[in-house]
């Protein structure tokens, strides 16, 4: 079951049409283990990706406000558009917050084996065999399972920022993830993904295109600290979903693959240590702590280079645990 058609964000309804989709009012359709009952931790689990979803509409006018101003080249209208995209993260981090108190960790492997898919799984080492079914209803198949990584918001913003991945063996399994998505959220993500690069989004947005004129001197340090606060708030959504897979899974089962068939130890860091290393790289550029942008930055990147390093033990030894290589090896 992929994510967005069947497992989480077409599986809701509403105890209550007339009333809005908040926490209380929604139900899931269909379950593997208890999700029925919504107080379960599965329907929590499920659900919290609903709420997050939500956020959908507000976060794509962000992001096409962000590009408009590119078009314009306002600046006021740039950092308009960041502050709204940064309240907008802000929000859907809020959400995923709520998944320690509505998805209790120790019950995470009841249902979490429902959702493997084939790919990289064990018990499926030559895939499977749908009998009668595609034009070579003999040869096995391979799917992947649910998995976060098929949500489009995140990539949204990575595509509209241009977080650089490096090129690893785990960036090509988060190439493949995008063939789980809806066709029309493929093709839109494409688009603002060739908008932003095409058009030079990140260069103007933070003066690395060449010498900005005077007149927008002024916004240019607002720009940059807006940029480096929702690059923070996709470093801050990775890094609860770390935790949420150090606590829900490493720490319970030393089953070696996440549930779309990825390495469980070092996939997710593969993502966070690109933002963490993308945001100190600009950082530097900008000036480091003498660049004038402000007191709440500075304590931003301060976090950025704690977790960095927190990060890198916490994989080591996860890797050394489990007798897997560790990426930075």
């Amino acid at each position: 079951m992929e994510y967005a058609g069947s497992y989480a964000l077409f599986n809701y309804r509403l105890v209550d049409p007339h009333l809005p989709p908040t926490p209380s009012n929604l139900r899931l359709i269909r379950a593997f283990e208890h999700g029925l009952d919504p107080s379960s931790s599965e329907a929590g689990f499920v659900l919290v990706h609903v709420d997050m979803a939500l956020h959908s509409g507000p976060l794509v006018s962000a992001c096409l406000s962000t590009l408009t101003s590119l078009t314009t080249r306002s600046r006021p209208a740039l950092n308009t558009a960041l502050s709204s995209l940064t309240s907008t993260l802000k929000s859907i981090n809020h959400s995923m917050e709520t998944m320690w108190t509505r998805s209790r960790p120790r019950e995470y492997t009841s249902f979490r084996t429902f959702i493997f898919g084939i790919t990289a799984q064990s018990m499926f080492p030559s895939g499977v065999v749908y009998e009668g079914v595609g034009p070579d209803p003999e040869k096995p198949v391979s799917f992947r399972g649910e998995s976060g990584a098929n949500d489009s918001m995140i990539p949204l913003v990575d595509n509209l920022v241009g977080v650089p991945m490096p090129d690893t063996p785990l960036t090509k399994i988060l190439l493949d993830f995008r063939q789980y998505r809806p066709s029309n959220h493929r093709e839109f993500l494409g688009w603002v993904r060739g908008r932003a690069e095409g058009e030079g989004l990140k260069g103007w947005a933070v003066g690395l295109e060449g010498e900005q004129e005077e007149e927008e001197e002024e916004g240019l340090s607002e720009s940059r600290g807006l940029w480096l606060m929702v690059l923070n708030q996709v470093r801050d959504f990775r890094w609860r979903h770390w935790c949420f897979a150090r606590e829900y899974i490493l720490k319970r089962t030393s089953h070696p693959t996440a549930t779309g068939g990825s390495p469980i130890v070092t996939w997710l860091p593969n993502q966070l240590q690109a933002v963490l290393a993308e945001m100190v790289r600009l950082y530097e550029m900008f000036g480091g702590d003498e660049g004038g942008l402000g007191e709440e930055v500075r304590d931003i990147m301060d976090l950025v280079r704690r977790q960095q390093e927190t990060l890198r033990k916490e994989v080591g030894k996860f890797c050394e645990e489990r007798g897997v290589s560790s990426p930075t090896e």
